[in-house]
């Protein structure tokens, strides 16, 4: 016999272990620690270190910093987010430890990551599981827009993020038709539009599929829908009464000033463009679901290959515009905002440029996948879930705010867009994904973590060069240091703000940066340039295309004339 502390252990039976299991190794679970592991990986391949802002994040990194130190928020005249509750969870790390562009950029990514999750989580929502819903993840998470910003302190990440858990909770609640949920995505929205206003365009589109639901009551209808839109409305509200009662941002009543500008013209100009740029970025998606397309939607196929192939004609010979039709962060050959004065400024070639050889290749690879992804979107169904009508006015809603954006037209304004759509055309059963699908998934992967490396390789090295200035007791009122250095240091004293015209790439050599540079006796350059001689060269490795490439510590020569 054994003994009796033998005879009370409990041999697992075989339900047993099933249970286990199942709590263990969830597909949920999974994903999340599949999704928490890869990003430890790309963050340490890439590094968050670097005690310096990017693209436009210093605008917000001063917001935080200001109300942390004195308890107010204030915006620099170019903000053009709401920025409330980024400025705030900002200001809260900023007090446990200390202001540092690396801990804000470490909850960038943070918050990437928790994106990620809640777009795994939507996606099983809608009934997506196995092979396609780790496909769908994987292609949303290694999106080159979503990597790239994920390690600055830009708005785009954090909106996308809770935009993505506002999604899942309003898709839950009307799938279930629970109340509780559709106020989950109300608090969601919420939080997303005190980043970017446009949060609230997820509340609108959850209260219109909650308006139209076929088979409820009239009163179930209309709690759903006060459910899901109140909280949004009241805040946006709020927010917009702050701003006003504080002074609007001089950025922000521009924006609002530009939508009067925007045109039948300028909508269709930007809406092409747009429909390309998702093309391009979902690109394996459609490979893994062209065959389907193919054989089932070739008339609506064939409708959206000859719209997007006149419109790129038309555009071409207008132009000569070819792939990348948009700014700022995707670019010929690399990731990242170009901010320097000979790129940005003069209007040079980008450092590495392969010109006619990637344009045509992407331009087409553009083309084709927009058209599958639009017949994928518009191909006729009965269908009329609640679920399918928020996803697919979200979608709509989301795009067409991107667009009254035309005199700016950014390709990160997309990146909210991604997930919705990716989610609209995913409820459907996907096949899955073949060769091509999965090979345009790496090539797309290694373009985001090898862009966004090489972007913070040269910004590094940029930042160490202006340090080394300081460090000889250059003052940043003698520097033009790029957009990020003179924003930082110069922004907030001259208040300014250029001019379209002042802003425009390929002013004249003779004529001051437009980034509140008050003397360019020293410039950050990636090249020579004329009337300049070399201080310093600060070297940096690159991994998109192998190699070293250099930033330049411009000094002007003596026989320069200031401008």
């Amino acid at each position: 016999m054994g003994s009796a502390a033998g005879r009370n252990v409990r041999t697992p039976t075989g339900a047993m272990w099933k249970a286990r299991r199942a709590l263990r190794y969830t597909q949920g679970r999974v994903i999340a620690l599949g999704t928490l592991l890869g990003a430890l990986v790309i963050a340490s391949l890439i590094g968050i270190h670097g005690e310096f802002p990017l693209s436009d994040d210093a605008s917000f990194a001063y917001a935080a910093k200001t109300l942390c130190t004195t308890g107010s928020l204030k915006l620099l005249p170019w903000t053009t987010p709401t920025l409330v509750l980024q400025a705030a969870y900002g200001a809260a790390l900023c007090r446990i430890a200390g202001f540092s562009f690396t801990v804000l950029r470490a909850s960038t990514v943070a918050l990437g990551i928790a994106g990620v999750v809640g777009f795994a989580r939507l996606l099983r929502e809608l009934g997506v599981r196995g092979r396609p819903l780790a496909f769908a993840t994987a292609l949303f998470a290694l999106n080159p827009l979503y990597v790239n910003l994920a390690f600055t302190f830009m708005t785009d990440v954090p909106f996308t993020a809770l935009l993505v858990w506002s999604a899942y909770a309003y898709a839950r609640g009307l799938t279930e038709r629970r109340i509780a949920w559709i106020g989950w995505g109300a608090v969601a929205a919420t939080g997303a539009l005190l980043i970017r206003q446009q949060g609230v365009l997820i509340a609108i589109a959850a209260a219109l599929a909650a308006g139209t639901a076929s088979g409820s009551a009239r009163g179930e209808r209309v709690r759903a829908v006060v459910a899901a839109l109140a909280l949004p409305v009241m805040a946006f509200v709020a927010a917009h009464l702050w701003l006003v009662g504080h002074g609007l941002p001089q950025g922000y009543a521009t924006r609002l000033h530009q939508v009067g500008d925007v045109t039948l013209a300028s909508v269709v100009n930007c809406g092409f463009r747009g429909c390309v740029y998702l093309g391009l970025l979902l690109a394996p998606f459609a490979a893994a679901l062209g065959g389907t397309i193919v054989r089932q939607h070739r008339g609506w196929l064939f409708a959206w290959w000859a719209v997007l192939g006149t419109l790129a004609g038309a555009l071409f010979i207008a132009e000569r515009a070819l792939m990348f039709y948009l700014t700022n962060v995707l670019y010929d050959f690399g990731l990242g905002a170009l901010t320097l004065r000979d790129v940005l400024f003069l209007g040079y070639d980008p450092p590495v440029h392969l010109g006619l050889p990637l344009a045509v290749p992407l331009t087409l690879t553009a083309l084709l996948s927009a058209g599958v992804l639009g017949a994928a979107l518009t191909r006729p169904t009965r269908a009329r879930e609640p679920v399918m009508v928020f996803l697919h006015a979200a979608a709509v809603l989301v795009f067409a705010a991107t667009l009254l954006q035309a005199r700016y037209y950014l390709d990160r304004h997309l990146l909210p867009v991604i997930p919705l759509v990716l989610a609209a055309v995913s409820v459907r059963p996907v096949p899955r994904p073949g060769r091509l699908a999965v090979v345009l998934l790496v090539l797309l992967a290694w373009y985001a973590v090898a862009g966004t490396h090489d972007y913070l390789a040269w910004n590094r090295a940029r930042f160490a060069g202006l340090d080394a200035l300081a460090a000889a007791g250059v003052p940043p009122t003698a520097i033009d240091g790029g957009v990020e250095f003179n924003a930082w240091h110069l922004a907030p004293v001259l208040g300014t703000w250029p001019s379209d015209r002042e802003a425009r790439r390929g002013q004249p050599a003779t004529a001051r940066s437009w980034w509140w540079v008050a003397d360019d006796r020293f410039v950050a350059s990636f090249r020579p340039l004329e009337g300049y001689h070399a201080w310093r060269s600060m070297p940096y490795r690159r991994w998109l295309v192998p190699g070293t490439g250099e930033v330049l510590i411009l000094e002007r020569s003596a026989t320069r004339q200031t401008p």
